[in-house]
């Protein structure tokens, strides 16, 4: 199914990473000195441009014609890839039940800044690699490789039987990350924002980890802080070890 990406830079990296086929690319008649490098690419990669007037935008976009920027693409859906093909890698982020696109988007930012080698998402309850979360993502998205998958409890198996040791991100844990050497092969598990990890995927995770806090009034880090800070020190530890 098509989708409608906009935002300089989701739109920019989706042409820049040559990973979808793009139909139609919109930018806003006066905006052409605010976008020298798209129009370059888009030169580059002979996709016609199509200038269009701000009452354009609006309508194909609706409620979210705010984030635009001016700039549009039509485009197939996203190229999500076999979960099988993830196993290779040496750290991936697993997402369980991720239900706000800009949280989604926030994340695979982080795990492609990173170094994250493929995020896992469920296929329900959980938002999809869409609009929103490619706006948010400012186009780290279509560098890096995900998968949607139907079981997250069941994939945490798979990935331990391929020598991953899985770590769940939770508050009340007894460890701290910073405490914690991660392995050669690692899996970070982020829970939904309401709920924090499901029992199932709970139960399927090698350790429990917490970042540990000052402030006690509020509960927890949300979901995207949280799971920066967990990437960040697994990146940290593993260049430190080169």
């Amino acid at each position: 199914m098509n989708e409608l990406i906009y935002g300089r830079h989701a739109v920019y990296h989706l042409l820049a990473s040559g990973r979808r086929r793009v139909f139609s690319l919109y930018l806003q008649e006066g905006k052409e000195e605010e976008s020298p490098a798209l129009l370059d690419l888009a030169k580059e990669k002979k996709i016609q441009v199509h200038f269009r007037e701000p009452p354009f935008f609006s309508k194909k976009l609706g409620s979210t014609a705010a984030h635009h920027q001016g700039i549009l693409v039509e485009t197939e859906g996203y190229p999500y890839v076999e979960f099988e093909s993830l196993c290779e890698e040496s750290v991936l982020l697993v997402l369980d039940e991720i239900q706000d696109p800009q949280n989604l988007g926030a994340l695979c930012r982080s795990a492609y800044l990173f170094g994250v080698g493929g995020v896992v998402l469920s296929e329900t309850r959980s938002a999809s690699v869409g609009p929103g979360a490619c706006q948010a993502a400012v186009g780290s998205v279509e560098y890096l490789r995900i998968s949607r998958v139907s079981s997250i409890a069941k994939s945490l198996e798979l990935l331990k039987e391929n020598g991953f040791w899985v770590y769940g991100a939770d508050a009340e844990a007894a460890k701290s990350v910073d405490e914690e050497t991660f392995s050669q092969k690692t899996a970070l598990v982020i829970g939904s924002e309401e709920k924090g990890l499901k029992k199932l995927v709970r139960e399927r995770c090698d350790l429990l980890l917490k970042i540990p806090t000052a402030g006690k009034k509020i509960a927890s880090l949300n979901a995207s802080a949280a799971g920066a800070i967990f990437l960040y020190e697994i990146f940290r530890q593993k260049l430190r070890k080169e």
